[in-house]
């Protein structure tokens, strides 16, 4: 009797507390409000490299009508904008700044791209200040006029772990297109595949509701929601009559089946949909721990649609495993979550 009446409890207290914390982290994540540069978070796959604005050079070849080395000055002193613009890496954390650099439809007028150009590679320096990461861009992003080689962030010179002297700055493209410490830029005439790249992630990198995190978030939050109610429902139907009767009578048992359809419904076309874009996108599925415990989850929740076929017929046979599986694939899937918003929020 108070197993029962404890377990609806924490569902209900434990569903209220992730949605909170969800809801807070997808304010957070979607404020437009300028992060400072000392608070900018920083995602990288070497230490940033030191480089002496005096010396440094940008490299600029290919297809071009003027091959040409731009030393710092020359670069800062180009026809330049200022945007506000938000960074968003894949594995979360987002911030906003202001970048002020030329557009790349500026600097394409300046360099003469040849016809028959069809990307833009980026070079970008590693610790040791040699070439090291690199991406591109194709024609059609290169003309967009809010896509930067940018050299100040936030009214201030590009700080060092932000890419200074110059980063790649791409609207509504995850991070791994925004290139930092760039030393070189060369147009060619394929297609280029860079560092992420050619471990898998997809060349396209623009941010869509079907990619983007915030979508399958809210969906798996009203699969928690529904999931929990599906649980209290559930315990409404024990045959311990000290159980029952301590859910509230608002939660009348018939609706068990709907709300348990309805939450495994939405949790396994959600998990599909993520794991077909993520692999499609990344090359991968559960490459972190974040996913794995949403494979787990999902193991849980099969078992728990098994186990919930003979109780339809009036069998007990399965009850205890339904009940165990069940519960803890809902507790994996809140734990799944509040991973997520730690992560978004870094």
């Amino acid at each position: 009797m108070k197993l029962g009446k404890g377990v609806g409890l924490v569902l209900v207290v434990v569903t209220s507390l992730v949605l909170a914390s969800l809801l807070v982290g997808v304010v957070i994540q979607r404020d437009q409000s300028i992060t400072p540069n000392d608070e900018f978070f920083t995602v990288s796959i070497t230490d940033p490299p030191v480089i002496n604005p005096d010396t440094w050079t940008l490299r600029v070849d290919g297809l071009i009508d003027l091959p040409m080395n731009l030393s710092y000055g020359q670069v800062i002193s180009l026809n330049n904008i200022t945007e506000k613009a938000e960074l968003r890496c894949v594995t979360g954390p987002s911030a906003t700044a202001y970048y002020t650099g030329v557009t790349l439809p500026d600097f394409m007028r300046l360099i003469g791209v040849k016809e028959g150009a069809e990307e833009m590679v980026f070079y970008c320096a590693d610790s040791d200040g040699q070439e090291s990461y690199s991406t591109s861009l194709t024609m059609e992003e290169l003309n967009r006029e809010d896509v930067l080689l940018a050299w100040r962030m936030n009214n201030e010179t590009l700080p060092v772990n932000q890419g200074f002297p110059l980063k790649l700055v791409v609207p509504g493209d995850w991070g791994y297109k925004w290139a930092k410490w760039i030393v070189r830029i060369s147009v060619i005439d394929y297609d280029y595949v860079g560092y992420w790249e050619s471990k898998g992630w997809a060349d396209d990198a623009s941010i869509s509701p079907i990619t983007d995190w915030v979508t399958h978030s809210i969906l798996l939050s009203i699969a928690a929601i529904l999931g929990g109610i599906a649980a209290l429902t559930g315990l409404r139907n024990s045959k311990s009559q000290g159980i029952s009767t301590k859910v509230p009578e608002i939660l009348p048992r018939r609706y068990h089946r709907y709300l348990s359809t309805a939450y495994y419904a939405l949790l396994l076309l959600v998990f599909v949909v993520w794991a077909t874009v993520t692999f499609d996108s990344r090359g991968a599925v559960f490459y972190t721990f974040h996913g794995r415990i949403a494979l787990i989850t999902i193991v849980f929740s099969i078992i728990g649609i098994i186990t919930s076929m003979p109780l339809l017929t009036g069998s007990d046979r399965w009850r205890s495993l339904h009940f165990v599986t069940n519960v803890g694939g809902y507790l994996l899937l809140l734990i799944t979550i509040v991973l997520g918003v730690v992560l978004a929020l870094g």
